[in-house]
């Protein structure tokens, strides 16, 4: 009887012992990632059981009964705040409390319509980066400045190949860096910064758009460039379809676009006024010396514009401009959109 009470007792304490390690491990040693960092966002409202459950998902934990254990022993689950993170690999989940309980202080919002020198602007002046840090990841735009055009600088970056991989080196990120509110931790680092927003856009487009993107006939590069020619020229949804049915229709007939905003964006102008010279620009991303779509995208559209350029819609329309007011007014032949010009553009 003794010798199968102290067999018992050893068992239970081998089990105990084992199960003792395995707790340990999946709370205090972290789990390695594919890539350096990981992007993980904290919805308001969202639930204990709902943030463990999507870090198990993420791939940042091993199993979210580890984190749902720890915050019983922590007792901090209702001091985690919302907001956006970025993890590094072989972090452990007292490290994932512990950022989450002093929060993201930090809001970046990059707007629908920004290129690259706004965002550098935008981050530069809100002290969370500085513009030449930013430029030497994701490559500086070509600008035409004295009249001497300055060529763009390729990225010093290489990551998330699901969507660059068909991207030249030479070109920058303009185009992908998802237009959306941030919340970041202080202290974040300017590629940190990079790696969150180009997570978002994989999750929004290539995850989220996914059946859409595949059902298309056009590369995502070609989308996101065509959605960036939209995005500048148009406002309402069902028009930016009807642009979007003219861009198709002018690129099928072996038509220049003619878009203004291919110059302003090597201009690097606010106006919306653009000057016979200026269309004479040699340079890839100009619409007007140049047939085709540009180089690469001439801004970071919002999901409307990149939806109506995978949705065109048909029209008896060839031309379009944009009133002071922001209506767009649709003509059929050259000399409907000459008179159009004459009436609300003089």
């Amino acid at each position: 009887m003794k010798k199968i009470i102290f067999y018992l007792l050893a068992i239970s304490f081998l089990l105990l012992f084992s199960f003792s390690i395995y707790m340990y491990q999946g709370i205090y040693l972290g789990k390695d990632f594919d890539s350096d960092y990981l992007a993980f966002r904290v919805m308001p409202g969202d639930t204990i059981l709902t943030i463990a459950n999507n870090l198990e998902k993420e791939g940042i934990i091993g199993k979210d009964y580890f984190f749902l254990i720890y915050s019983r022993i922590s007792n901090d689950s209702k001091k985690l705040k919302a907001g956006e993170y970025l993890f590094s690999s072989g972090i452990n989940i007292p490290q994932i409390f512990d950022k989450m309980v002093e929060g993201s202080d930090n809001r970046l919002t990059i707007v629908e319509g920004w290129n690259l020198r706004d965002i550098a602007n935008y981050l530069e002046e809100e002290d969370l980066a500085l513009k030449d840090d930013f430029y030497h990841i994701v490559g500086k735009p070509p600008l035409f400045k004295d009249g001497e055009l300055l060529q763009e600088e390729g990225r010093n970056f290489d990551h998330q190949k699901e969507f660059l991989d068909n991207l030249e080196k030479e070109m920058t990120l303009e185009g992908y860096l998802f237009p959306d509110t941030y919340f970041i931790s202080p202290g974040i680092t300017t590629e940190e910064i990079v790696r969150m927003v180009l997570k978002n856009f994989k999750r929004k487009v290539v995850e989220g758009m996914e059946e859409e993107l595949k059902e298309s006939e056009m590369s995502l590069f070609e989308i996101i460039t065509i959605a960036s020619l939209i995005e500048k020229e148009v406002r309402d949804y069902e028009e930016k379809r009807i642009v979007s049915g003219i861009i198709q229709k002018r690129l099928n007939s072996g038509m220049r676009l003619q878009i203004d905003a291919t110059v302003t964006y090597l201009t690097g102008r606010r106006s919306v006024e653009v000057f016979i010279k200026e269309t004479n620009i040699d340079s890839p991303y100009n619409t007007y010396f140049y047939s085709g779509i540009p180089k690469g995208p001439i801004c970071n559209p919002g999901i409307e514009s990149i939806r109506a350029a995978i949705n065109p819609k048909k029209s008896d329309y060839l031309y379009y401009l944009s009133k002071p007011t922001g209506e767009t007014v649709f003509s059929r032949t050259f000399e409907e959109h000459v008179r159009a010009k004459n009436r609300y553009l003089k």
